[in-house]
Parts: C-alpha cells; structure tokens; sequence
C-alpha cells in the first residue's frame, strides 16, 4: 500500500507542477477561428488550462484515497506514514482517516519534491545552465525569484508553519496526542528540519550516476552536464585528496559513506531532540 501511496502521489505532484507554473503565468484567452475563418469565429475559452491539471489532481487524490481504502478495509489494520521522527497511524477502515492520510501524504511529497529542487538549483550555478535555472524557478514560482539562501529559510520555515497546522489537526481528530502551543511549535521545528534528512537520497542517486557516467557513455544528453557540475560541488570538499589511481576516480565512492555517515549523525541528533520534547 505504500508503494501504491508514493506512485500516486508522484503522478498527482506532477499534474501539479504544470498546473501550478500554468496559474503563475499570465494567461488570455483567445479566440479560435473555424476552417472556414470568415464565417464564424469560434467562442473563446474563459478558463485557464491550468485548472484541469489541478482537476486531475483532485481525481487522483480521490481515487488513491478510496483505493487504499478498500484495500485495507478487509484487514482492519493500519497504515504507519513515518515524518522520520516518528510515525503517524491511520486507520485503513476509516474513509475519514484514509481521506487525512492521503492530505497528510501528498502534501509531504510536495514539499520533499520542492526543497529537492531547490537543492537541485543551488548545486547547479555557472555558465551553461541558464536553460535549467530557467526551468527551476519556472516550478519554484515566487520562491524562485529570490535568493538561495533566503529560498532555504522560507522552505524550512514552509515546513514548520505545515506541521504545526497538520499537527493540530491530527490532535484535534485524536491521531496524535495534544500538545500546548509552544510543545506543537518546537515540534513542528524538528520536522521540518528532520525532512531535510531526504536529500541523502538525492545524493546517493546523483553520486551513483556520476560514477556510471564517468566509465560508460550515455549519449550527449544536456542533463549530464548538470550531473556532472552539482556532483563536483558534491565531492568539493574531499576533491584535494586526489584519491585517483590509474584511471579510477575513487572520490565518490569515499564521499557517499561520509555523506552517508553525516545524514546518520545528523539524524540521531534530530531523533534524540525528539524524543526529548515528547518527554
């Protein structure tokens, strides 16, 4: 049922994405013309395109929520949705929970899916990628506009300002244990801070391309360009070491278990932060 759960949530994310960046530019509608063109003129579309991507995405929504719903239903069991600090239970009987879950789900997938991006964009600067920036701050909307520093406050704080109202719903509905305003807060800080922990995922994926592009040749695609660049800034830090032998490039197989090593450290702090404020 997870699975099904991040599949839909993906096809949903990127309807979206085109819907999204479809309302954030401006929009006419026009007249069409008919063959015949002196005739008659076509009646001219008053919505937006836009708005059937975001249809679609209310359908798929609705239809992973009934399917995961009748799926579970004959268990009687229940679904763990993990926020890596700890996990949040809902009960696949009830359409009321699966219709919160799938809320819950999609909106963390968008925000996992947005501050990839944004990690994307500032791995990625120089000459030679203004078609990507250009695509990037297309999806970021406004965010894009301002400076990457100040895009990573405004995601962390996105996070925090999204759990603390998913927090006291899920409080509210007797989901989660209630908690006084400041508790809520500091709680909300955490996992918003704990959902970074998702780009080590985006790492490894990049420093395992890397490393296969680097022996094999994969055609002369643009995107390997932006691979290889936001890798090198990757690997920045150990890149002095020169550990080369031959023809083998062994820097990204020691950066992935010292990155590995840091999302580790940095997890078990944030876990044991956690743990304190449930105390």
């Amino acid at each position: 049922m997870q699975w099904i759960d991040h599949i839909l949530n993906l096809a949903a994310w990127i309807l979206w994405i085109n819907g999204s960046m479809g309302l954030m530019q401006p929009w006419k509608p026009q007249s069409g013309i008919s063959l015949v063109g002196t005739l008659k003129a076509l009646s001219p579309s008053r919505m937006n395109p836009a708005w059937f991507f975001i249809l679609g995405v209310a359908l798929i929504l609705c239809f992973k929520i009934l399917l995961l719903h009748y799926l579970g239903k004959p268990l009687a069991s229940t679904v763990a949705v993990d926020f890596l600090l700890f996990p949040v239970f809902f009960k696949t009987g009830s359409l009321s929970h699966m219709a919160l879950m799938g809320v819950v789900t999609f909106t963390r997938f968008s925000f996992m899916g947005y501050l990839w991006l944004w990690f994307l964009r500032c791995l990625t600067t120089g000459k030679g990628m203004e078609s990507l920036h250009g695509m990037l701050d297309a999806v970021l909307g406004p965010l894009g506009q301002q400076k990457a520093w100040l895009q990573g406050i405004l995601l962390w704080l996105l996070g925090v300002m999204l759990w603390t109202l998913l927090g006291a719903l899920l409080a509210r509905l007797e989901i989660l244990p209630g908690r006084d305003a400041s508790s809520l807060l500091w709680q909300a800080t955490l996992i918003s801070s704990a959902a970074w922990m998702s780009l080590q995922w985006l790492i490894y994926g990049m420093l395992a391309l890397y490393l296969v592009h680097s022996y094999v040749y994969l055609g002369g695609w643009e995107g390997w360009d932006w691979l290889d660049q936001g890798v090198e800034r990757l690997l920045w830090p150990i890149k002095p070491l020169r550990l080369h032998w031959k023809r083998i490039d062994f820097t990204p197989m020691v950066a992935w278990p010292l990155y590995g090593l840091l999302f580790n450290l940095l997890s078990r702090w944030l876990t044991h932060q956690g743990v304190v404020a449930a105390l």
